[in-house]
């Protein structure tokens, strides 16, 4: 074989390489995490599911936190629907109650390293070239009212086909882009659980806006996806039950960053440092 022609086969492999689905192996990215289904398998563009994101230890401490400290927004619980309770907690609530005592250091700092897990994964896996910045980070459950699921309307989902980067028309499935959400650009939703009936996530088809692809809750699980309009989507029905997720939106542009994780960051660090450590910080400033 000449010198010519291996050099073309070479040329061949790399562009095939290039051409390839864009989902990678784990090795390319987080190396516990696996990926299961790329866009091609979930119907749609910038699109993955991966597992071992956390494991069940650590998905039965999200849970605890959960129990304890999720909450209604300061002006009352948000409502989706008359059959659920909705309710959730950010990243400087979560450092807040741990430095209260009111939830464990532990599982504050697990909250803040198992969303960054989340959030080195879709960097890597979706081959930014760019930092990617959290926009926002909530730990989020649903929670059927008892007794609600046999009497619950089928069109009564738990949250509506949705966009994540712009306001959907429900009239012409057009995006009405807002100052508010234009600065996300990538999502991802971290599963808690699975001890619930209902709550399947879902992309949807971009004409109709029914079900694509389906993504069953699990622990660990996670679905990754770009944040614009070729990514509707939305979650069926909770019927009975506790529905807990890691939810996480992504952004690219630096002034919109999270800026509350830095300090639920530090408050955390602060607290999981040893008591001579802490006493002596607190001199330090003194002085």
């Amino acid at each position: 074989m000449t010198s010519s022609v291996c050099l073309v086969m070479v040329y061949i492999a790399v562009w095939l390489a290039s051409a390839a689905n864009t989902a990678q192996t784990p090795s390319d990215v987080v190396s516990d995490v696996t990926v299961a289904m790329g866009p091609e398998a979930l119907l749609g563009e910038k699109r993955v599911l991966a597992e071992g994101l956390a494991t069940q230890g650590e998905c039965d401490m999200m849970l605890d936190l959960a129990q304890v400290g999720v909450m209604p927004g300061e002006d009352g619980p948000f409502v989706y629907t008359d059959y659920e309770s909705f309710e959730g907690m950010e990243v400087i609530q979560v450092a807040k109650l741990a430095q209260q005592g009111v939830v464990s250091v532990d599982s504050a700092d697990k909250f803040l390293t198992l969303s960054e897990k989340a959030r080195r994964f879709v960097h890597d896996y979706f081959g930014l070239q760019q930092e990617l910045f959290f926009e926002y980070t909530h730990l989020v459950c649903r929670t059927a009212v008892t007794d609600s699921g046999s009497g619950r309307p089928q069109v009564d989902p738990s949250h509506k086909v949705h966009v994540d980067r712009c306001l959907l028309s429900y009239i012409d499935w057009s995006c009405s882009y807002q100052p508010e959400l234009d600065q996300r650009h990538y999502s991802a939703v971290m599963f808690l659980n699975d001890d619930f009936k209902g709550g399947e996530f879902f992309f949807a088809h971009n004409a109709t806006h029914n079900a694509q692809a389906t993504v069953q809750p699990k622990c660990g699980r996670l679905v990754a996806f770009s944040s614009g309009p070729e990514n509707p989507h939305g979650v069926q029905a909770v019927l009975q039950g506790r529905r807990c997720v890691l939810a996480m939106w992504y952004t690219l542009d630096k002034q919109h960053d999270e800026l509350s994780r830095y300090e639920a960051r530090e408050m955390v660090d602060t607290l999981l440092k040893p008591e001579g450590d802490q006493t002596n910080e607190k001199l330090k400033n003194e002085l």
